[in-house]
């Protein structure tokens, strides 16, 4: 009987203890993101992540043992949220045309600044400095992520296939990083883009990325 009621108390106790895990990484991760926004992945320092949480900065380090696995992390959680929120805007029955994809998908990533500078530091930076097994846990949660989206892709337009909806994936993927970078300059640079003569080096991001993806998708369907 004593052993039962032991048994009940550290159940809770061992709940409580992993929800306290979860919820000081989130806050970890919401002050990482929130320091990214005013400034840049450069800029941000674990002293600085430690220092808007309250914690030590030898704290951070235990949950997050390289900046770049920190924000790995926050990447996977806002890629996670972006699948999430474009397969519900493609979850309606019905064939759709391509400029009519390519607008949805460019849509979906309008406020989502955050994500795509992430994004765009993903092969180059954030995965220079974390583990195998850190990239293999991001990697496999982008495979899951990937399939879903496959079918809802191959669904809407039914030219696409397993392979070449996976194509389409990895473009836009490309594209979105080649835009973002291009639309992400310094405060100089936007200064001189103002001149009228330097109109055709401005980027517009969603109109660009709306462009470009119905071209990709003409390309997919004339195979």
């Amino acid at each position: 009987m004593a052993g039962a009621l032991a048994a009940k108390r550290v159940v809770p106790l061992r709940a409580r203890r992993d929800e306290d895990k979860e919820a000081r990484r989130r806050e970890l991760l919401d002050a990482a993101r929130a320091l990214f926004e005013a400034t840049s992945f450069a800029e941000v320092k674990m002293a600085d992540v430690a220092a808007r949480t309250g914690l030590a900065k030898g704290t951070v380090f235990l949950y997050f043992p390289t900046k770049e696995a920190l924000f790995l992390a926050l990447l996977d959680d806002l890629l996670t949220a972006w699948f999430a929120k474009l397969n519900g805007r493609m979850a309606k029955d019905g064939t759709w045309t391509g400029h009519q994809l390519a607008r949805t998908v460019a849509e979906s990533l309008e406020g989502e600044e955050t994500f795509t500078r992430l994004l765009a530091l993903a092969q180059t930076v954030l995965e220079q400095n974390v583990t195998v097994a850190q990239a293999r846990a991001f990697k496999e949660r982008v495979l899951v992520a990937m399939a879903t989206t496959s079918a809802l892709l191959q669904a809407r337009l039914p030219f696409l296939t397993p392979e070449t909806a996976g194509q389409l994936i990895r473009y836009v993927h490309a594209l979105v990083t080649g835009l973002r970078q291009m639309a992400d300059i310094a405060p100089v640079a936007r200064e001189v883009l103002t001149l009228p003569h330097m109109a055709p080096l401005r980027v517009d991001f969603t109109a660009e990325l709306t462009a470009a993806i119905t071209t990709l998708l003409r390309g997919l369907q004339a195979r």
